[in-house]
């Protein structure tokens, strides 16, 4: 799932209609504010499209505030051309830059080169994350979780090296609506510590805080 973030409308749908057609599944949101809301969520982005010059909260004030506790690929759009708006951008943590207008052939090519990268299977030592079927193997053989369990791992991963709080796990894992104990998390980590061996070295517990994925 890619969000497009754009405050033109007549851009956004444009964009999604070109992604749409290469069988592309994508979401929308018109200023950051909206964006930094749906990435808080329980969707999974494998890549933003943002625009820098919008209304209640900018591109770069949404990618700081991104940064803190998420390293979702983000590949800035936007009519700003100079060196000095692209050196900012990077600094700031992104990981493209395309100028407006753009091609539909290199939109498609950068998309298509994080959509790749996202779906590879990455390792760490004995235990392998399949991006793509959300598999879990341990020195080959599949770890077969219940789903709440890999979705907490994929998750903890995805967000690697960012403390999670046990709110913002309840809110991406359990939803919004979720009404019970934040306790459930603990209990969920406890079982999936479990279930991984001596791969759950991986899962760090920072007190007072929540977890994490480190290496």
């Amino acid at each position: 799932m890619i969000l497009i973030v754009e405050d033109t409308e007549s851009l956004r749908k444009l964009t999604r209609k070109i992604l749409e057609k290469e069988g592309i599944s994508v979401d929308e949101a018109e200023n950051g504010e909206i964006a930094l809301e749906k990435v808080s969520g329980s969707t999974k982005y494998s890549l933003i499209l943002l625009d820098i010059m919008m209304p209640k909260m900018d591109g770069m004030e949404f990618i700081k505030k991104l940064r803190i506790f998420s390293e979702i690929p983000v590949v800035f759009i936007s009519a700003l051309s100079d060196e000095r708006s692209q050196v900012l951008a990077y600094e700031n943590g992104a990981d493209g830059y395309l100028t407006k207008p753009f091609s539909k052939p290199l939109l498609l090519s950068m998309v298509k080169r994080f959509e790749q990268k996202s779906s590879k299977p990455v390792h760490y030592d004995e235990l392998t994350l399949s991006k793509s079927s959300r598999g879990v193997f341990i020195n080959g053989e599949e770890l077969h979780l219940p789903t709440k369990e890999r979705e907490l791992l994929f998750y903890l991963e995805e967000n690697k090296g960012v403390i999670k709080t046990r709110e913002q796990i309840l809110d991406a894992i359990w939803g919004y609506d979720f009404y019970g104990n934040d306790r459930v998390v603990d209990k969920h980590i406890a079982k999936l510590r479990d279930r991984l061996g001596e791969s759950s070295r991986f899962i760090k517990t920072v007190k007072a805080l929540g977890y994490k994925f480190e290496v």
